[in-house]
């Protein structure tokens, strides 16, 4: 069966083909509801004429679960950066609406919160490749891919995986311990973003030690990504082993054998095994 709906009302609660709505039977009436229909959330911005922090301002909007953003700004130049974070950060979000002094921006053609599966998969996915590219890049071999864009990527799915989080916080077991789990995961990859942007000016052909404790920080992002596809806390037990062989002992010994340029690598790398432990943590709390 085949029946219009009022074009205000689709629009009000985002409802797509194939959405299922209630049909309700009241005496000799059928009643469409929005029951289980999830009500648009709608919040306001204003910037300032500080540039910087526009970016974090629609992220941490979109983060936080809301499908309607009206933003006051003062310049073209802010609408710029506005399109730049919407372009770069936000999958399914655009601007519907332009007006002098303010647009608005709505969630048009998101991901379905389905496939947030698969997005943290591409999450792990897309810093395996960021250790990868990094590590031919520390031994002087040409790279195919720019780590600016693998970044980008990861920062669309973790964006998302946080939003979906925060609009169905009933359905996740413990909110706070998985945010703080991206958190951290996502740190250890921006400690490897600003190693390649300082091997951009500074090329660095890394000693066997450095390339190994690389190696290292790829065996405990292994750890952490199978102990949560598998559900299992045992395969984070090593990553508590780890910590200590690879800062205290392992990662010391080399950078206080090192000089120059090197020494900076060596504490990128440092910094981002440092996160990748302490993201064991909540992710241990997950899976109890």
């Amino acid at each position: 069966m085949m029946i219009s709906l009022p074009a205000k009302w689709i629009k009000e609660f985002s409802l797509k083909k194939g959405d299922e709505i209630d049909l309700i039977e009241v005496k000799d009436n059928l009643v469409i509801s929005k029951e289980g229909v999830e009500e648009r959330k709608k919040t306001e911005i204003t910037l300032t004429k500080d540039k910087a922090g526009i970016r974090t301002l629609i992220t941490n909007a979109y983060r936080s679960g809301y499908d309607i953003i009206k933003v006051n700004y003062i310049n073209e130049s802010q609408l710029e950066v506005i399109r730049n974070a919407l372009r770069n950060y936000l999958l399914g979000y655009d601007i519907t609406k332009k007006k002098k002094g303010f647009c608005i921006i709505e969630n048009i053609t998101e991901p379905s919160p389905q496939q947030f599966d698969a997005l943290i998969n591409k999450i792990f996915f897309n810093i395996k490749e960021l250790i990868s590219l990094t590590k031919k890049r520390l031994e002087g071999k040409k790279v195919l891919e720019d780590f600016r864009e693998i970044t980008l990527r990861i920062h669309q799915y973790d964006s998302f995986c946080r939003r979906v989080v925060a609009k169905r916080q009933k359905e996740v077991k413990d909110p706070t311990l998985f945010w703080t789990f991206q958190t951290l995961i996502v740190h250890g990859q921006r400690d490897l973003y600003h190693l390649n942007y300082f091997l951009d000016k500074n090329p660095v052909k890394a000693s066997k030690e450095t390339l190994s404790l690389l190696d290292s920080l790829l065996e405990l992002f292994n750890i952490l990504v199978n102990g949560y596809i598998r559900k299992e806390t045992s395969h984070l037990e090593k990553a508590h082993e780890m910590e200590s062989n690879l800062i205290y002992d392992k990662a010391y010994s080399i950078i206080s054998s090192k000089k120059g340029k090197e020494c900076v690598v060596l504490h990128r790398i440092m910094d981002s095994i440092r996160n990748f432990y302490l993201a064991a943590s909540p992710l241990m709390g997950l899976l109890l």
